[in-house]
């Protein structure tokens, strides 16, 4: 935190107010950040910036009880929840930015302390073990310790088999799994091959000469144009079993209105 005297130096020198120097700290986590400005008052400087301020009427205290509730949980956090993201980007976490907050959020809810290994999924395929023998049993070892794998979206068939491994072992060893927009069809084509006994199943995505296409491009799409050919907004899906998994997510309803932006899916013949 700024001392006093720092932040008296830095008014008159930079011609602004003491009330208007916000100090921003280090914090244990980022849901610190508006109690931070809340104790610093910022919320009245920007009312009185913004000529938003009423003279002699004193303006409410922001209602932050669960957000304080909340960054205080998270720093009694103990019991770990790991999760294997498997992927090929894993080197830059800042490429899955939003499923990282996502399962930060749901950890939080849930009373875990979020630990992600990140696994790249080349280093999960047979080749590595020959050509990378320590990095092929590091992935490994992350994929076998994990409470959970998430496998998310993705372009290209580089690192697909990887993917389709993680898959056949989260299913094999009852691990929670969860494939987004590439992570569902590798989900898909691993249980194509392995459990219906269709070793060409494929995604016509990465193979679009594929023998046995489990997943393949949209009818309403155009294979010649990229823009504007996607599957994109509001669809809605029917639930035809409603004990299931899916349906119970959204309190058993018959049906779900989501959004969507997606140009392949599951071929129709093999649901």
């Amino acid at each position: 935190p700024l001392e006093e005297n720092v932040k008296l130096k830095l008014s008159q020198f930079c011609q602004v107010p003491v009330s208007n120097i916000v100090n921003l700290h280090d914090v244990t986590n980022i849901w610190h950040i508006p109690l931070l400005l809340r104790d610093q008052r910022a919320h009245e400087a920007i009312l009185k910036v913004l000529g938003l301020w009423c003279v002699g009427k004193v303006p409410q205290e922001p209602k932050l009880s669960e957000w304080t509730e909340r960054a205080s949980r998270f720093d009694k956090l103990k019991s770990p929840v790991r999760i294997a993201m498997v992927g090929k980007y894993t080197g830059i976490s800042d490429s899955y930015l939003s499923i990282l907050k996502a399962l930060l959020h749901a950890s939080v809810a849930l009373d875990r302390k979020l630990v992600v290994d990140w696994v790249p999924s080349c280093d999960l395929e047979d080749s590595a073990a020959v050509e990378t023998p320590d990095a092929y049993e590091k992935a490994w070892g992350l994929l076998k310790g994990a409470n959970g794998v998430l496998v998310p979206g993705g372009f290209g068939d580089r690192g697909v088999q990887g993917k389709i491994l993680a898959a056949k072992h989260a299913r094999e060893n009852n691990v929670p799994y969860l494939g987004i927009c590439l992570g569902m069809q590798i989900a898909v084509i691993e249980y194509a091959r392995s459990v219906m006994k269709l070793r060409d199943a494929n995604s016509t995505e990465f193979d679009p000469a594929a023998k046995t296409p489990c997943v393949i491009f949209m009818p309403e799409g155009s294979k010649t144009h990229m823009g504007a050919t996607m599957r994109l907004g509001s669809r809605r899906t029917f639930f035809q079993v409603n004990n299931c998994k899916s349906a119970k997510l959204y309190a058993n309803a018959n049906y779900v209105d989501e959004r969507h932006r997606h140009r392949y899916e599951v071929c129709q013949r093999m649901r």
